[in-house]
């Protein structure tokens, strides 16, 4: 039996999301009255909510995917030292350095400049 015949997909997140605010309302409650004013009710319904936990959390593990994916693509790998290295020009200087050097900005700032961060 898999996790889809005890609990459909479409049903599995919001009853995730209703044990779970079921547990944070348990717990205010608990913050509410005071460790020693709780009153019995809480005590077996904090009980129940975790014994459910557990079955909830049985069954996830129970149905999880450990296997790695293989990948779609079955790319190749390549290492650092595969990439070919682009040559320098005759004046020794790459060709990206001149539009590099063209989009830089060496005006100073205004007097008045500030920041704004």
């Amino acid at each position: 039996m898999s996790l889809n015949d005890i609990i459909p997909a479409a049903w599995r997140k919001p009853t995730y999301v209703v044990y779970a605010l079921v547990g944070v309302a348990l717990g205010a409650i608990a913050t509410a009255y005071g460790p020693d004013n709780i009153p019995e009710w809480h005590a077996v319904t904090t009980n129940v909510v975790l014994y459910i936990g557990g079955a909830f959390g049985l069954t996830a593990a129970a149905n999880t995917i450990v296997s790695r994916s293989a990948d779609s693509d079955d790319a190749e790998e390549v290492d650092v030292d595969d990439t070919d290295d682009v040559p320098l020009d005759e004046g020794g200087y790459y060709e990206d350095e001149d539009l590099a050097e063209a989009e830089l900005d060496l005006t100073p700032p205004a007097d008045d400049y500030e920041p704004r961060h």
